[in-house]
């Protein structure tokens, strides 16, 4: 194992002692089934991004907040805020592009690379040690996508 795997494990150890770090060694892939150019896309990521008007996440949940927040696609930057704690919040104030990359995949679809984009767009906490409920939010979100004809997940993670 990577010496980069061992010190992210010591750091999580110390941080909460019971997390199994699990290492997936046959992760699913699924091929995109049409070009780009055909895909509507939605944005993943797991900055702890939501509207100003949403409950913030639960930062103080030692486990980890396994919500999630819906980003609808005309969200402007300005009705977004950050709530976690795990990362420095520098380069998401100065272009929340960095992690949430709404503005670029926009241009995408003005320049037809992409078909369209989702009318929703989501948004987890990272640092989550207790996954079982993230699963189960994933696999919920994972549905709505379907339902909203998405091709493409983009996962951002921070």
């Amino acid at each position: 194992m990577s010496d980069l795997l061992e010190n992210a494990k010591s750091y999580i150890r110390k941080k909460y002692p019971p997390f199994e770090y699990t290492v997936s060694d046959n992760p699913k892939v699924t091929p995109l089934a049409k070009p780009l150019n055909e895909c509507k896309l939605a944005l993943v990521t797991t900055g702890g991004l939501h509207l100003k008007t949403d409950i913030p996440f639960d930062t103080k949940f030692i486990e980890g907040d396994c919500s999630y927040r819906i980003l609808p696609n005309n969200v402007k930057h300005e009705d977004i805020m950050v709530t976690h704690e795990s990362y420095n919040h520098e380069f998401i104030n100065e272009d929340l592009n960095c992690v949430f990359p709404i503005d670029r995949m926009r241009e995408f679809v003005q320049e037809g690379k992409i078909k369209s984009l989702s009318e929703e767009h989501y948004s987890f906490m990272g640092h989550i040690y207790e996954t079982g409920p993230l699963i189960e939010n994933s696999k919920k979100i994972g549905e709505r996508l379907k339902e909203l004809g998405v091709d493409i997940a983009f996962l951002t993670p921070t």
